[in-house]
C-alpha cells in the first residue's frame, strides 16, 4: 500500500477545514463506494443505493469479503430490498486520464419494480453550500440558505461542479438522468443522485450506467480493504470496573442531584415559564438528566434492584425511563392486558429502589406490547404490528379500548413496596401516550387503516361545505372518484409533498392528536386520578401546526440520534452503516432541529438521544446535548440507553450500538453532561427568538412547513422555541406569516410587545429568513455583540453567552465555563479559555479534554477536580468493511481498546503548588500519581492514554486535588 494512501486511509474520518493540497484522493470503498477527500477533508462520497416504490432508500451491502483484495477495480456488493428481493452490484473504478473511470452493473435475481436506482454522490454542506452547478446548459447555485429540496433533474451528458474547497467535472458515456437535491430539511447535505428512474427490472437483465470524474487537480486513487482493530501501541486494553467507589472523584451522588426519597417536596409539576418544580418548593426550577432501561433490564432480582438504582445515583443520575417494558411484563398464557406476577414484583421493587434514591422516572403507556387482532374485535390471526397499533388508537374503538384497558391496569396497581398505586407515586412523574406515535411518521400504514380514511373523510366534511369547495381549494389535486360525501377522498402519498392535500392532511393529524390527547388526559385525569405530566408525539415528523396540537400537552419531548445505524441486509443485524465523521465540522447538528419543537411555555425534554456506538465522535457528542440543553434552558435528558439486557448490567460486555454500561467513553462523556447541564456550569442564553404562530394561522399555512426552520444553527447562539399564541392575541401577526418574536416567552399580556423593546415582532419571516438577515437582527437586538465571530455559512458559532465556540472550520470545540473547561480538538490543535485559566495541548490522536471543578467552585479556587481524556474506545478485533470505519462488520470482543493519545493541560490554580494529580480506574479508585509541575500559579501535567497501562490498564480519568 502506497504512503499517501495509508495517509488518507488514516485521516479519511475526519471532516475538518479546507486544505490546498495538489492531489485529490479517491477511495474505492470495499463494496464500490467511492469516497473523495482533498487532504483531511472528505468532500463527498459517491453511495450505491436505490429508493423502493414507497420511497425506503436502500444501502449497498459491504459485499463479499473472499472478493475485496487491495488493488482490485472490481468491488461487489448486493442491494437488498424490502421483500427479499436481491440486485447483484458490479462496480469497475479505475484510473484514466488523472481522474477515475467508474462503471455500475445491475443484476437484479428477481423481477423488481423501483422508484430509483442509482448512485448517489453525498455532500456535507459546507462542502458544496455557495458553489455553482452546470447540467449541460443549464446552470445554477447550492444556495447557502434552504429554499428548496429539488435544485435541478434531467438527463444530461456533463455536469461539473464548482465547489469552495473543488472543482470536479462528470462525464457520461450516454445520457444520464441527474437529480440535484438538497437535503437539509432532514439533514446536512445535498446530494447529486445519478442513475434512473420509474424502473420496471427484469429478472437477469442488467442496468448499466457509468461516468468519469475529473477534477481541476488530478485524482489519485486508491483501494480500500476491510480493517481490523487490535491491541498494540495504538490500541491500549481497557480494564471495567461497573461500579463506583464511594466517596471517589467519581461519585456525583455528593453533587447534590437528589433529594430522596422521591417525592420528598411532593409531585414534579410543569411551570409557566417552561421549568419543572415540585409542588412544595415551586420557587427552584429543577433539572433532571436520566438514562433509558429497555427490555429485560427492567426485570432483576430485589438485590439487583438496590445495587443498579447504587450505582445510577453515585454516576448522577436523577431520573430513568422504563422502556420496552410491557413485552415481558405481559402473561405470555393470557394477553398483554394482564401481567406476569413475578414480573411485576421485579418490576414494582426496582421502582421502589429508584424513588428511594430520589431518581425520578417517565415511562410510555405503549411502546412495543403484543396486541392480538382478536382484543381488537378482529378475526385476523396473529398479533398487530407495533407502529400499526400506535396509529389505531384514535380511530379505531378496539385499539382506544385496549390502550385505557392496559392503562388502567398499570397505574391502578399498588406497589407493595411503596404502598403506593403507581398512579398516586410521585416518582412516576412523567407519562407519554404513545412512544414515537406520531401519525405522520407511518403515513404508508396510515393509507392501509380504513378508520383513517373514515376520520379524514369526516375531517374534510366539517372543513368544506360541499365536494365543489374541496375541488376549488385543491383544484387539479382532486380526483374526478373522490368525493368526501362517499368516504373517498385519499390521504396523500407523501407527507413530504408540497400542495393543498398535504397541507390539509398535516393539519387533519394535528387536530387527531390534539382531540386523543383531550380524551387520554380526561381518562388519567378524572377517571384515574392520575397526577403525573403528560405529553405525546416525541419523535421523526414535525410541521409547525404540530405545535398547536403540543401546547395542549403539560409538557414537550422529543428525540434525536446522530450515527444511528443503517442496516444493510436486514433490521439489527450486520453489516450495519454510519457516517462516523466529526459532527463539531459540520455544525454540531444534532438536536438542532429538536431545538424548535420546545414551547416557551412548557418544560421541554428529550427521552431518547445518543451519538451511536461505535462512532468515534461519541466522546464529544454527548457533551454536546448537556451543552444545547443548558444554553437552551431545557428541563430534562435521558441518554438512550443504559441497557438493553440484565445481564449485561453486571458483568462487563463489549461495546454495542446504544449501551452506555458497555461503553466506558460514552459513560465518561455523561460526567460532562452532569456539570453543564444538571449542575449549570453553563448558563442558559439570557435571549431568546421564536417562531411565533396561532392554532388557525399554523393549521391553515400553505405549504405547510417543516418545524425547525433552516437556520436552526442559532440553537448554538441564543435560545430558540416556538411560541402559540391564542387566535385573538395572533392578531398582531402579519396575516398568514409566522413571525419571529425575540425575547420569546419574557413577556405580559395581551401583545407581546406590551413589555417594551425587549420583546419584538420582527419584520422577518420565521421560513425563508436569510442568514444576512438574521445576523443582523441578532446584533441590532444586542443578541450578540458586534465582534462576536459566528458564522452560519462557515459552521463557526459562538454562543452570546461566549461559553461554548464551535469552529468547524479548525474541527474544535471550545468550553469555558468557570466550573466545566475543555473542549475537542484535532491532534496538534490546543483548547484554551479565554483569560489562558485552562489550556490543553492535544497530541497524537484527536480527543475530548475537559476540566471539571468538583466541589461546586471554579476551576480557579477549587480544591478538587475531575479531568476526562477521551480518544477512541473500539472492541478487541471489532472489523470494519474501510478504514474510515463506516461499515461495521463485526463487533469482535473484550477487552475494550482505547486508541492512544496524550494531551498537556497547563491550568491556573490557587496555591498550585499544593495540588497532586492521580490516573483513576473507571471505578474512581486511584491507580497511580502522575508527574506534575507547578510553576507561577499555573499546574501543568500530562495525560498518557498508555501510561501504566501495563499496570493498570488504559487511562481516561483523573483526579486534581491537593496533597
Amino acid at each position: 500500500m502506497k504512503p499517501t494512501v495509508l495517509a488518507m486511509f488514516l485521516l479519511l474520518c475526519c471532516a475538518v477545514g479546507a486544505a490546498e493540497d495538489a492531489t485529490l484522493e479517491a477511495l474505492a470503498g470495499t463494496n464500490g463506494t467511492l469516497h473523495l477527500s482533498n487532504g483531511q477533508t472528505e468532500l463527498c462520497s459517491f453511495n450505491i443505493g436505490l429508493f423502493e416504490k414507497d420511497w425506503k432508500g436502500i444501502s449497498a451491502s459491504a459485499g463479499s469479503l473472499r472478493d475485496v483484495k487491495a488493488d482490485q477495480p472490481l468491488r461487489k456488493s448486493n442491494l437488498k430490498l424490502s421483500n427479499g428481493a436481491m440486485i447483484a452490484v458490479e462496480a469497475t473504478l479505475l484510473p484514466e486520464n488523472g481522474g477515475v473511470s467508474a462503471s455500475y452493473q445491475f443484476t437484479p435475481l428477481a423481477d423488481v419494480e423501483l422508484n430509483s436506482l442509482n448512485v448517489s454522490a453525498e455532500f456535507p454542506v459546507q462542502n458544496i453550500a455557495g458553489g455553482k452547478w452546470s447540467a449541460d446548459e443549464k446552470s445554477g447555485v447550492f444556495p447557502q440558505t434552504f429554499k428548496d429540496v429539488g435544485l435541478f433533474s434531467g438527463e444530461i451528458r456533463t455536469l461539473k461542479l464548482d465547489l469552495p474547497q473543488a472543482a470536479l467535472t462528470l462525464v457520461f458515456s450516454t445520457p444520464c438522468t441527474v437529480l440535484l437535491q438538497d437535503n437539509r430539511q432532514w439533514g446536512p447535505t445535498f446530494s447529486v443522485r445519478i442513475g434512473n428512474g420509474n424502473l420496471k427490472l427484469k429478472k437477469g437483465t442488467p442496468v448499466k450506467f457509468g461516468f468519469q470524474l475529473t477534477a481541476a487537480q488530478p485524482i489519485h486513487l486508491g483501494y480500500d480493504a476491510p480493517f481490523t482493530i487490535t491491541a498494540g501501541h495504538d490500541w491500549v486494553p481497557l480494564k471495567l470496573d461497573l461500579e463506583i467507589e464511594p466517596h471517589s472523584a467519581l461519585d456525583f451522588s455528593e453533587m447534590g442531584f437528589h433529594d430522596a426519597p422521591a417525592g420528598k417536596f411532593g409531585r414534579v409539576i410543569a411551570r409557566p415559564d417552561g421549568q419543572f418544580a415540585f409542588e412544595k418548593d415551586a420557587g427552584n426550577a429543577r433539572r433532571f438528566y436520566g438514562v433509558n432501561f429497555c427490555f429485560s433490564a427492567n426485570y432483576i432480582s430485589h438485590e439487583q434492584s438496590d445495587k443498579i438504582a447504587e450505582r445510577l445515583m453515585r454516576l448522577g443520575y436523577n431520573a430513568v425511563r422504563i422502556h420496552h417494558y410491557e413485552g415481558e411484563l405481559s402473561d405470555k398464557q393470557s394477553d398483554s392486558l394482564h401481567f406476569n406476577p413475578e414480573k411485576l414484583d421485579q418490576l414494582d421493587y426496582l421502582l421502589a429502589a429508584f424513588a428511594k434514591r430520589g431518581i425520578y422516572i417517565t415511562t410510555d403507556m405503549f411502546v412495543s406490547r403484543q396486541v392480538k387482532w382478536k382484543d381488537l374485535g378482529s378475526d385476523k390471526p396473529g398479533n398487530v404490528e407495533m407502529d400499526t397499533f400506535k396509529i389505531m388508537v384514535p380511530v379505531h374503538p378496539g385499539a382506544w379500548e385496549n390502550w385505557k384497558s392496559f392503562t388502567k391496569t398499570l397505574l391502578d396497581h399498588v406497589n407493595p413496596y411503596t404502598k403506593l398505586r403507581y398512579a398516586d407515586d410521585p416518582a412516576l412523574a412523567w407519562l407519554s401516550m404513545i412512544n414515537e406515535g406520531m401519525f405522520a411518521n407511518f403515513l404508508d400504514r396510515d393509507r392501509k387503516v380504513p378508520e383513517w380514511t373514515t376520520a379524514w373523510n369526516t375531517w374534510l366534511a366539517k372543513q368544506y361545505a360541499s365536494r365543489e369547495a374541496l375541488a376549488l381549494a385543491w383544484k387539479n389535486e382532486l380526483k374526478e372518484n373522490e368525493d368526501f360525501t362517499k368516504g373517498s377522498v385519499a390521504l396523500p402519498a407523501n407527507i413530504y409533498a408540497s400542495g393543498a392535500r398535504v397541507r390539509d392532511c398535516v393539519a387533519f393529524f394535528s387536530y387527531t392528536d390534539r382531540g386523543m390527547i383531550e380524551r387520554m388526559t380526561h381518562y388519567l385525569r378524572d377517571e384515574l386520578g392520575c397526577k403525573a405530566l403528560i405529553t405525546n408525539s416525541n419523535a421523526w415528523t414535525n410541521h409547525l401546526s404540530d405545535q398547536a396540537s403540543r401546547s395542549t400537552y403539560d409538557y414537550v419531548d422529543d428525540h434525536f440520534y446522530v450515527d444511528h445505524p443503517q442496516f444493510l441486509e436486514g433490521d439489527w443485524r450486520l453489516p450495519s452503516r454510519c457516517p462516523n465523521t466529526s459532527p463539531i465540522s459540520g455544525g454540531a447538528t444534532g438536536g438542532r432541529n429538536c431545538a424548535f419543537t420546545r414551547l416557551f411555555d412548557k418544560p421541554f425534554t428529550i427521552t431518547e438521544f445518543n451519538y451511536a456506538a461505535p462512532g468515534r465522535f461519541r466522546g464529544v457528542g454527548g457533551i454536546l446535548t448537556g451543552a444545547m440543553g443548558a444554553l437552551q434552558g431545557w428541563s430534562a435528558e435521558w441518554r438512550f440507553a443504559y441497557s438493553h439486557s440484565r445481564d449485561a448490567m453486571f458483568t462487563p460486555g463489549k461495546l454495542e450500538y446504544f449501551n452506555m454500561v458497555s461503553d466506558p467513553l460514552s459513560q465518561a462523556a455523561e460526567r460532562a453532561s452532569f456539570c453543564l447541564f444538571l449542575r449549570g456550569d453553563m448558563k442558559p442564553a439570557p435571549h431568546s427568538i421564536a417562531v411565533v404562530t396561532t392554532p388557525a394561522q399554523a393549521m391553515s399555512a400553505n405549504p405547510m412547513p417543516h418545524l425547525a426552520p433552516a437556520w436552526n444553527w442559532m440553537a448554538w447562539v441564543t435560545r430558540v422555541g416556538t411560541e402559540v399564541l391564542s387566535d385573538d392575541k395572533g392578531k398582531i401577526l402579519q396575516a398568514g406569516t409566522p413571525a419571529l418574536l425575540t425575547n420569546a416567552g419574557l413577556y405580559a399580556g395581551d401583545d407581546p410587545r406590551a413589555a417594551g423593546a425587549a420583546n419584538i415582532v420582527e419584520d422577518v419571516k420565521a421560513y425563508g429568513a436569510s442568514e444576512d438577515q438574521l445576523m443582523g437582527m441578532l446584533k441590532t437586538r444586542g443578541i450578540l455583540s458586534p465582534d462576536n465571530p459566528t458564522s452560519p455559512a462557515k459552521h463557526f458559532f459562538k454562543s452570546e453567552t461566549g461559553e461554548i465556540t464551535i469552529d468547524g472550520p479548525h474541527d474544535m470545540l471550545v468550553l469555558d465555563t468557570p466550573k466545566t473547561a475543555g473542549g475537542y480538538a484535532r491532534a496538534g490543535q490546543t483548547i484554551a479559555t479565554a483569560d489562558g485559566g485552562v489550556t490543553i495541548a492535544i497530541a497524537e490522536s484527536d480527543a475530548t479534554v475537559w476540566i471539571s471543578a468538583l466541589d461546586n467552585q471554579p476551576i480557579s479556587t477549587s480544591n478538587r477536580l475531575l479531568v476526562t481524556h477521551l480518544t477512541d474506545l473500539q472492541n478487541t478485533d471489532i472489523q470494519y468493511a474501510e478504514k474510515a470505519r463506516q461499515t461495521l462488520l463485526d463487533w469482535g470482543k473484550l477487552p475494550h481498546l482505547v486508541r492512544n493519545g496524550q494531551a498537556t493541560l497547563r491550568v491556573k490554580l490557587k496555591d498550585a503548588d499544593k495540588f497532586k494529580v492521580w490516573a483513576l480506574a473507571t471505578s474512581g479508585k486511584r491507580l497511580a500519581e502522575v508527574k506534575a509541575a507547578a510553576a507561577n500559579g499555573v499546574l501543568e501535567f500530562v495525560v498518557d492514554v498508555s501510561e501504566g497501562a501495563q499496570e493498570g490498564g488504559a487511562r481516561m480519568l483523573y483526579e486534581v486535588g491537593l496533597q
